[in-house]
C-alpha cells in the first residue's frame, strides 16, 4: 500500500545511517588502536585504550548477543552504566541496526517496545519514530502510527506524507483527524482532482444518514472529478459512478428541505449517468409536490419503463399503481387512455439517449 511507502524510506534511510556510521566508527577505532611512530631517541610505549577490559567486554556481549530482545536490553544497560564510554559510537550504530533486524523479522511488538526506549534517549529522531510507526499499523494501532506519522510530518512535511497520514486516519473512528488531514489536502495542488478523496465523505455521511454534510462533500467531488484529465477507460466508469451518487444524494437532500425544483435537475444528471427506475420515480414524485401532475404520470411511466428493464419489480409496481392513481383521479376514475402517457413517456426516454 501506499501509506507503507514512508516506512520502507525511514528503514532504508536509517540502515544507510547506521552502515556510514558504522563504517566512520570502525576506522576511528582501527586508527585508534594504530601506534604511533616514536621518536627515534625514545622507545616504544603501548597506547592506552580509553576503556577498560571489563567496558569492553560488556560492550561486545552486548553486541554480540544473538537474542534480539537480550540485546536491546544489553546494549541500554550499556548506556546506562556507561553513559560517556568511547565505545558510544558504536551502540549508537548497532542500535539502529538491531531496530532494522526487528523490522525485517516482523517481530513488531519488540520493534515497537525498543523503538520507543531509544526514542527516550533520542528525542525526535524521525527514523526511530519512523519504527514505531511501522510497528503500530502492523499492530493494528493506527491512531498510534497516525500520530508518529504526524511527528514526523513536523519535521518533514510533504503532500504525499499527509495523504499517507488520512489513509491511516481512515482506519480509526477518529473523524475530526479525518476532516482535519483532508481540508490539508484539499489546500495541495497535487489533490486538486482527487475526486475519490471528497467522495470518501459523501459515503461517510450518507451512510449516517446526514444529507446536508454528505450534499455538501458531493458539491466538492463533482468540482474534482471535472478536473480529472484524459481518464482511462477504468477512471471514466469510476467517475460515471461516483457523479451518479453525488447527484442522487444533492437532489436527495433537496427533496428533503422541500425544494423540489432543485431536487429535479439533480436527479435528472444522475439519470444521464445511468438510468434508474427508482431516481424517475422520485422525479415524479418532486414533480407531484409541485402540482405538476401531467409531468408526474409522465415521470412514473418512464419509471415503471426503466425499472422493468432493469428488473427492478417493486419500482415498477409502485409507480405503475401510483401513475394510474394519478390518472383515474383526473379521468372519472378509469384508465381508459392511459396508453397515451406511456407513448409521451417512451417518447421522452428515446429522446434522451
Amino acid at each position: 500500500m501506499k501509506c507503507y511507502s514512508k516506512f520502507v524510506l525511514i528503514a532504508m534511510l536509517a540502515s544507510a545511517a547506521a552502515l556510514f556510521t558504522g563504517v566512520l566508527t570502525r576506522r576511528a577505532n582501527a586508527e585508534m588502536q594504530q601506534p604511533k611512530a616514536a621518536p627515534a631517541a625514545q622507545a616504544q610505549e603501548p597506547e592506552e585504550t580509553p576503556y577498560d577490559d571489563v567496558e569492553y567486554n560488556a560492550y561486545m556481549a552486548a553486541s554480540q548477543e544473538p537474542d534480539l530482545a537480550k540485546r536491546g536490553q544489553a546494549l541500554l544497560d550499556f548506556i546506562q552504566k556507561y553513559p560517556k564510554s568511547a565505545l558510544m559510537p558504536n551502540v549508537n550504530s548497532d542500535y539502529p541496526r538491531l531496530l532494522r533486524e526487528c523490522s525485517t523479522a516482523k517481530k513488531y511488538e519488540l520493534l515497537q517496545s525498543l523503538a520507543e526506549k531509544w526514542l527516550k534517549l533520542h528525542p525526535n529522531d524521525v527514523f526511530t519514530i519512523g519504527y514505531i510507526a511501522e510497528a503500530a499499523n502492523n499492530l493494528g494501532n493506527y491512531d498510534k502510527c497516525a500520530e508518529c506519522m504526524e511527528e514526523i510530518y513536523k519535521q518533514q512535511p510533504s503532500p504525499t506524507l499527509a495523504k499517507d497520514i488520512f489513509q491511516v486516519y481512515q482506519k480509526t473512528k477518529n473523524l475530526a483527524k479525518q476532516i482535519d488531514w483532508a481540508d490539508k489536502l484539499y489546500k495541495m495542488p497535487e489533490y486538486d482532482a482527487d475526486f475519490m478523496l471528497r467522495f470518501y465523505f459523501v459515503s461517510k455521511y450518507a451512510e449516517a444518514k446526514n444529507n446536508p454534510k454528505a450534499a455538501e462533500y458531493a458539491q466538492l467531488t463533482l468540482k474534482s472529478a471535472d478536473l480529472v484529465k484524459q481518464p482511462n477507460a477504468e477512471t471514466q466508469e469510476q467517475l460515471r459512478k461516483v457523479r451518479e451518487v453525488c447527484y442522487l444524494v444533492i437532489g436527495t437532500n433537496f427533496m428533503e428541505l422541500d425544494k423540489f425544483a432543485d431536487a429535479i435537475p439533480a436527479f435528472q444528471k444522475a439519470n444521464k449517468q445511468d438510468r434508474s427506475g427508482e431516481t424517475y420515480r422520485l422525479i415524479a414524485q418532486c414533480q407531484e409536490n409541485l402540482k405538476q401532475v401531467d409531468e408526474a404520470m409522465i415521470s412514473y411511466a418512464e419509471a415503471e419503463i426503466v425499472a422493468g428493464e432493469k428488473q427492478e419489480t417493486e419500482v415498477a409496481s409502485k409507480s405503475k399503481a401510483r401513475m394510474e392513481k394519478l390518472y383515474k383521479a383526473m379521468h372519472n376514475d378509469n384508465t381508459t387512455g392511459i396508453n397515451k402517457v406511456y407513448t409521451k413517456a417512451k417518447e421522452e426516454l428515446a429522446a434522451e439517449k
